[in-house]
């Protein structure tokens, strides 16, 4: 295995998203399958999985099991790269709980050489790819790997909403909305002197801020074509009652912080 240290991403990436669990994993020993929420309420493109069976799934820098158990169950043959061996853990103890085959591999989502050219009918990424500075380096390897008429979902950050996620009290809720006070066309997320996350000086802290013609035009540069897109919202669900303003719900209610893109690899 090759892994690329251009940037940060093999020591942030992994520090940040990795050990820390960043990712909330839902699997726990002590919830059967019954028990599991059902993917075709909760997925943004249900006509992803909807003819899943059967077919090999690369969960791509989405270690921790929460993609692969919905993939697992539904009959898929899965496989997992990620960076962070505790993740990957995570997901081998779902399959053993669960019962069904996974193949897990330790790795950067920028090199996918352990897998052969149209290995994949379908590759499914969380929000991961903000830890590498140009989205096109895995767009290709990604386009590589998937087979003619193979589907990519991958989900990024918004740009236009970015800065209502630093850690800055700058930022943020202010007593009456989500304030915006830096620029989103910032490439690099950084921690300034005052300790506090900003995309105008600092060290940079090993995430990235990807534009939308990046993310959208780096996948039609590389053979795939943008099928669909899905904006994160919460605004729909039905709460208990009020929300606490600055809360992440309440946020998330309010803001569009996350949108998916399906792609489709072109048939040769």
């Amino acid at each position: 295995m090759r892994v690329l240290v251009a940037d940060k991403i093999s020591e942030e990436g992994l520090k940040i998203l990795g050990n820390q669990g960043r990712i909330e994993v839902d699997y726990r020993p002590d919830v059967t399958a019954d028990e599991l929420p059902d993917p075709f309420a909760v997925w943004a493109f249900p006509e992803v999985i909807k003819d899943a069976a059967g077919k090999d799934v690369l969960c791509l820098a989405g270690g921790g099991s929460q993609q692969s158990v919905a993939f697992g169950l539904l009959g898929c043959r899965v496989s997992v790269l990620d960076i962070s061996e505790a993740q990957l853990a995570r997901d081998r103890m779902a399959a053993q709980h669960y019962g069904y085959d996974v193949v897990t591999v330790q790795g950067d989502m920028r090199d996918l050489s352990a897998f052969g050219n149209a290995s994949f009918d379908l590759l499914y990424q969380p929000i991961s790819i903000v830890f590498v500075p140009d989205v096109r380096w895995v767009y290709r390897e990604v386009a590589r790997v998937l087979r003619p008429g193979g589907i990519y979902e991958v989900w990024h950050c918004n740009p236009t909403t970015a800065a209502v996620e630093l850690d800055n009290p700058a930022s943020g809720w202010d007593g009456v909305g989500y304030r915006i006070s830096e620029s989103g066309r910032a490439k690099v997320v950084r921690r300034g002197s005052d300790g506090y996350e900003t995309f105008r000086e600092g060290e940079p802290i090993g995430e990235f801020n990807h534009q939308l013609s990046e993310i959208l035009n780096g996948l039609v540069e590389s053979g795939l074509a943008i099928q669909a897109v899905s904006e994160e919202t919460d605004e729909s669900t039905e709460f208990d009652g009020p929300l606490e303003p600055g809360s992440e719900l309440h946020k998330r209610s309010i803001v569009s912080l996350y949108f998916g893109v399906l792609a489709r690899k072109l048939r040769s």
